[in-house]
């Protein structure tokens, strides 16, 4: 049975272990991010991670990671502000020359859109838009299957919608955004979407406005792709379809009458290991 090496580089950790040619996360382990590491050093701790994951079933390693990614060439081009050392680092290339193994790089959105669709709440459906709600709001257009990784491959970067604006998106839509709004309103827990979706009148106020701000970028992604289902993922997608179904709701009062009723939204069924398993499946077809 073959397994992979899977390694998902986040902006404060970085998880990694290994995946069965099965989708199953046979090993799951995290350490810190360097996050102020410069480029060589990132990449003798990745070294350093990956070397005792290797053994004889080992048939690549896939690469999860935050930033743009030039997929052919496997490095971060941008958009890596929170792991600057990430930036023009040959991940391919290196890992490649150092373990004698095929090696995959991708976006880390785009993995866990991979990753949904190969093992998840996409398995089935060619098209669809991956949301991951979380610090940020990151997503991912697969099209008949396949990632649409646009020009530069930054398609899906919906965070940075209306920028040109005081705010953008991920700052008033974001999963950090409604729980700083909790802390605001006295509560030590930030974790309180569950009780204000069931009714907590102390959090109705918030709830509202955050739910607007959601639905309105959804919104944008329906003119514009198009897509029949989005699937939430990131931090939200826990809290399942308590949230979405609400979601689907408050699109519709937002979204033009012709539009409304044509997207679903469903969680993601993988958590946080969809990252792992999306970095992995391209080498399935190896």
């Amino acid at each position: 049975m073959k397994q992979f090496v899977a390694i998902d580089i986040g902006g404060t950790a970085i998880k990694y272990g290994i995946v069965s040619e099965e989708g199953k996360v046979l090993q799951s382990l995290e350490c810190p991010t360097p996050a102020k590491a410069p480029g060589e050093e990132l990449l003798e701790q990745l070294y350093e991670i990956i070397a005792p994951l290797i053994g004889e079933e080992t048939a690549g390693i896939g690469i999860a990671t935050l930033g743009a990614v030039d997929v052919k060439r496997g490095c971060v081009i941008g958009m890596c502000e929170n792991l600057p050392g990430l930036k023009g680092l040959p991940l391919k290339e290196a890992l490649g020359e150092k373990f004698a193994l095929p090696v995959s790089v991708m976006n880390d959105v785009n993995a866990a859109a991979l990753g949904e669709a190969a093992f998840g709440a996409g398995k089935g459906i060619p098209t669809f838009f991956c949301m991951a709600l979380g610090t940020g709001i990151g997503g991912a257009f697969v099209y008949e299957g396949k990632i649409v990784n646009g020009v530069h491959g930054t398609t899906g970067e919906i965070g940075y919608l209306w920028s040109g604006q005081s705010e953008m998106y991920e700052s008033r839509a974001s999963a950090k955004t409604f729980s700083d709004g909790c802390r605001k309103l006295g509560s030590k827990d930030p974790k309180m979407l569950v009780p204000a979706l069931q009714g907590d009148p102390v959090y109705q106020e918030l709830l509202e406005d955050w739910l607007k701000q959601v639905a309105l970028g959804i919104a944008d992604v329906v003119y514009v792709l198009d897509p029949g289902t989005i699937i939430l993922g990131g931090a939200m997608s826990s809290v399942g379809t308590l949230l979405t179904e609400r979601l689907e709701q408050e699109v519709d009062k937002v979204i033009w009458p012709d539009f409304r009723g044509t997207t679903r939204i469903i969680p993601a069924k993988n958590g946080n290991a969809s990252n792992m398993l999306g970095a992995v499946s391209p080498l399935l077809e190896m």
